[in-house]
């Protein structure tokens, strides 16, 4: 029995793991963010355990200063694995490491141009080094905020591959924000339709108000 879905977005089901080209994107884009993610995480527990272990010096507690090394390795190892198999704890967890690598390589930035205009002129490449590496993990951060990257990594879309039959007159196109699949009728889209995913536009105002001055 046919159902009457003239008004209605269909999800078809196909999630952006199963599209080669966003997979390829999706695959890049998480080994480059993995290997970010080792660098700065063992640059964090190195430094912070370092500082921990050199203020417990003289202390009670300096007997105890090798747990302080030790733990948060463990620690920073298993989220970088977990994240690199695509777990889903692993997700924020690991997008905050890299956020605080950011911060911690922002003040070395302005330390190191601090130190130039003192006079410091050698400090001028590791300034621009680190400003490098700010942005990288920046830009890193910034990913997770992305539906499509987010989606692909929590597979959170529904993963069936049975093909979905068209009616007449619609068609399969992708949603330029999450890259789920969905059937629609593109002589009906408005500005106003949304992604049943993302809940993105699918329809920008420019390319709509377009679309009606031809009409």
């Amino acid at each position: 029995m046919s159902v009457d879905r003239s008004g209605e977005i269909i999800p078809a089901g196909i999630a952006p793991s199963k599209i080669t080209s966003t997979q390829n994107a999706f695959d890049r884009i998480h080994r480059g963010t993995s290997f970010i993610l080792a660098i700065d995480t063992l640059i964090i527990v190195i430094f912070f355990s370092g500082m921990v272990v050199n203020a417990l010096i003289g202390s009670s507690l300096e007997n105890l200063s090798q747990y302080f090394i030790i733990l948060p390795g463990i620690a920073g190892g298993l989220i970088w694995t977990a994240y690199r198999r695509t777990n889903r704890w692993a997700y924020w967890p690991s997008a905050g490491i890299i956020a605080l690598a950011s911060l911690f390589f922002g003040l070395l930035t302005l330390y190191d141009i601090w130190k130039f205009i003192q006079g410091d002129f050698g400090s001028l490449i590791m300034a621009l080094l680190l400003g490098w590496a700010t942005f990288g993990s920046i830009r890193r951060v910034r990913y997770h905020f992305h539906p499509g990257y987010k989606a692909a990594y929590l597979s959170e879309f529904d993963s069936s591959d049975d093909e979905i039959e068209l009616e007449e007159g619609e068609m399969l196109a992708a949603c330029s924000s999450c890259f789920a699949v969905l059937a629609i009728r593109p002589n009906m889209l408005s500005a106003d339709d949304r992604c049943p995913h993302c809940d993105n536009r699918l329809v920008s105002n420019r390319t709509a108000s377009k679309y009606n001055e031809e009409e």
